[in-house]
């Protein structure tokens, strides 16, 4: 490699300096400084793509995420709603039953309090 420099600078120093060399090193370092400038543009645009695909990614996953909450807090209360009404079912059931049941031991016990008194009567005559 330092061989083909060495080798090349001979060369050039046998060239006459004039001015289309000087016109071409010219136009050499312009088109790489316009090369450079598009690509830091380029790169630039590709870097606030990248992260503006990156953010709309998160916002949608970020709605996604609250939404599902939503949802599950609605099904949540739902769900209280529901176990609290058959809450209220059963604790009317139970005091319907229990009402019943005195119902039924008062009238009981009226009914053999009379077929008690009868046989104490006759047995008495």
């Amino acid at each position: 490699m330092f061989g083909s420099i060495l080798l090349a600078q001979p060369a050039l120093a046998q060239e006459p300096a004039g001015s289309a060399t000087q016109t071409e090193d010219s136009t050499q370092a312009q088109d790489i400084g316009t090369l450079q400038a598009e690509l830091a543009r380029v790169e630039a645009e590709r870097q606030r793509l990248a992260d503006q695909l990156d953010g709309g990614a998160q916002g949608e996953r970020v709605e996604q995420l609250q939404s599902e909450n939503q949802q599950l807090r609605n099904d949540n209360q739902a769900a209280r709603l529901d176990a609290q009404a058959r809450l209220i079912t059963q604790q009317q059931r139970w005091f319907l039953i229990g009402g019943l049941s005195v119902a039924a031991s008062m009238l009981l016990g009226f009914v053999l309090a009379r077929m008690g008194r009868q046989k104490r009567r006759e047995w008495l005559n």
